[in-house]
C-alpha cells in the first residue's frame, strides 16, 4: 500500500485566470466612466442643452477642457459582456440632444496573460483595448457614423472620450454641410479674339 502525502492533493491554481484579470480591469473602467457622468445625472432642460459648437466656444473662453456636462451628454447604460471567447467588452450608451451613442470597449483575452511569468501580474497590467464608437439617429436609431481605434486603458478619461465624441460628430454631422461645386465661367470671345 502506497501512502500519499497531503501536499499531493493540493492542486489549487495560485494565479487568477486571464478572464478574471480582464473582468476586473473592465469593472474598474466601468466605475471610472460612470463617475464621469455622476454630475450630469439630472436631465438638462431644453434651454440648458448646448450644441457642440457652443460648448467648444465656452471651453475656449474658459481655457479649460470640455466635459460631458458642457456637451449636454447623459449616461443611459453601461454593461460588461463576457460571452465572447476572444474578447470581453464594456458597452456604454449615452445620449445628447442631437443623437445617441454606443461606445464598445473590447479587451482581447491575450491581454490578461503575463508576458513574463517570473513577474507578478494583476488587472492593472492589462493595458490595451479596442474601441468601437457609434453614433445613431435619435428618431430612427440608424447608424450615422462609426469611429474605431486602439487605445491604452490608462488613457481613457473624460478628455479622451469628449475628444472622441467631437471627432465622431465632426466626421458625421449633417449640420451645415453642403456639397458645393465651383465652376469657372467661360467668357465668350469678343470680336477679333481667337477662340
Amino acid at each position: 500500500m502506497k501512502i500519499a502525502r497531503f501536499i499531493d492533493f493540493i492542486k489549487e491554481e495560485f494565479s487568477d485566470t486571464p478572464e478574471s484579470y480582464i473582468e476586473t480591469a473592465l469593472r474598474q473602467l466601468k466605475k471610472r466612466i460612470e463617475s464621469m457622468f455622476e454630475e450630469e445625472r439630472e436631465e438638462p432642460e431644453a434651454d440648458d442643452r448646448v450644441s457642440v459648437a457652443k460648448a467648444k466656444a465656452n471651453a475656449k473662453g474658459k481655457k479649460e477642457k470640455m466635459s460631458f456636462s458642457d456637451l449636454g451628454v447623459a449616461l443611459e447604460s453601461s454593461e460588461i459582456s463576457k460571452y465572447s471567447k476572444v474578447n470581453d467588452s464594456l458597452t456604454i450608451k449615452f445620449t445628447d440632444p442631437e443623437a445617441t451613442y454606443s461606445l464598445i470597449i473590447m479587451i482581447e483575452i491575450k491581454e490578461g496573460i503575463s508576458k513574463d511569468p517570473a513577474q507578478d501580474f494583476s488587472f492593472e497590467d492589462v493595458e490595451n483595448c479596442f474601441l468601437k464608437f457609434k453614433k445613431y439617429d435619435l428618431d430612427t436609431f440608424e447608424v450615422i457614423g462609426q469611429v474605431t481605434k486602439n487605445a491604452k486603458i490608462a488613457d481613457i478619461d473624460e478628455d479622451f472620450l469628449v475628444d472622441l465624441k467631437i471627432e465622431l460628430d465632426d466626421k458625421f454631422s449633417g449640420e451645415g454641410e453642403t456639397l458645393e461645386i465651383e465652376t469657372e465661367e467661360k467668357k465668350k470671345p469678343e470680336e477679333g479674339e481667337e477662340k
